[in-house]
């Protein structure tokens, strides 16, 4: 059995190493060819010998090798087909603006992150909850994951943020970019923090920026990177009491930011454990002369939206055969939604609060 799992991997290796010698390094396809016959026909004969012994134990590996590739296989196909039914599903930005007065979409307090895979449009899940419910918050974020094939995304270069509709909508995509060494990037406690000083920085930037068109020709997206110059929002931490908050805040901020937003300054709650880790606060106007009343009247809302509380809308598909399918399609769906229901990590892992988290259930039919 050590024999048989020794020289598959020997043959695993020879044929990759054939694509990498044709593909990667552009060589010759007579030298890949001969690369692989020379060391494919050695292989190819231990690997016949040990099939002589398949009956004293050798089995048993072909055994866990089809169960493997049965749980890859399945899982793959699963993930594919879900993501395409979200391609096809997904609704353009026209339809949330012509629906929005025939429904008569309401407009709640707070900030809606909407999860989602795809990178341009309205995701199909949040199409079918505002047709259910019409109503949505007064700040909505599609966010959205996407490695690079790079070890290190640096924070400078991790964040694409677009608009997507009217500004009188306050509709903006999050592109996370990160790579496969940048682990747990979503499960960071500053991670909301994060997303909201780069809209930020987009919105103070977006008027005398050349935008460019990185996802489709509707949505322009821009490279941001952390606030952490103040330049929109300046970040307040705050402290271990509310007296002191409220202190610290009225003894460094000026008489005329105050008055200006002093609703999202000052403490409005006496329970400490419910206000948020990081507030913001709009930088004095002599130190940005340059951002104009309309910029700083958006980032004003952004806070008032961000004081108001955050929702975290999740997708929840569930794949069903179309009736008439083959048999062999019916077992992989059968094994994902068992796997995906019994082997995933559950949403709360993203640090979403229980009460904050909403999840839409869609069936998506193949």
């Amino acid at each position: 059995m050590a024999g048989l799992a020794i020289i598959c991997g020997m043959l695993v290796t020879t044929s990759l190493m054939s694509l990498i010698i044709a593909l990667y390094w552009e060589k010759n396809l007579m030298i890949s060819a001969c690369f692989l016959l020379c060391f494919g026909l050695v292989e190819v004969a231990y690997f016949s010998a040990c099939m002589l012994q398949f009956h004293k134990g050798a089995w048993y590996l072909v055994v866990l090798l089809v169960v493997s590739m049965t749980v890859m296989l399945s899982w793959h196909y699963g993930t594919v087909k879900k993501y395409e039914f979200d391609l096809q599903n997904k609704v353009s930005t026209e339809w949330l603006i012509d629906v929005s007065p025939g429904l008569g979409i309401s407009r709640v307090a707070g900030i809606g992150f909407i999860y989602t895979d795809i990178v341009a449009g309205i995701p199909a899940f949040f199409s079918h909850f505002i047709t259910n419910l019409p109503a949505f918050h007064q700040v909505l974020i599609m966010v959205s994951f996407k490695s690079m094939p790079v070890p290190h995304v640096p924070e400078s270069e991790r964040y694409l943020i677009g608009r997507i509709g009217p500004k009188d909508y306050k509709i903006y995509r999050c592109i996370v970019r990160y790579g496969y060494c940048d682990n747990n990037i979503r499960d960071t406690g500053d991670f909301e923090e994060k997303i909201i000083g780069a809209i930020g920085e987009f919105i103070s930037i977006e008027q005398i920026s050349d935008i460019e068109s990185m996802v489709s020709a509707e949505e322009k997206m821009m490279i941001v990177g952390n606030s952490s110059d103040g330049n929109a929002l300046v970040p307040l931490m705050n402290d271990e009491t509310c007296n002191e908050i409220s202190i610290t805040n009225e003894a460094q901020i000026s008489p005329a930011v105050i008055e200006e937003s002093d609703h999202t300054l000052l403490a409005s709650s006496s329970s400490c454990n419910k206000r948020k880790k990081v507030r913001f606060m709009l930088p004095p106007a002599s130190s940005s002369p340059k951002m104009g009343e309309s910029v700083r009247k958006e980032l004003l809302e952004l806070i008032d939206a961000r004081e108001s509380g955050s929702a975290y809308f999740l997708g929840q598909s569930h794949l069903v055969v179309r009736d008439g399918s083959n048999y062999l399609k019916r077992f992989l769906i059968m094994v994902f939604r068992f796997f995906e229901k019994n082997g995933r990590e559950p949403p709360v892992a993203l640090k979403i609060p229980h009460a904050a988290l909403v999840e839409v259930g869609m069936i998506c039919t193949i």
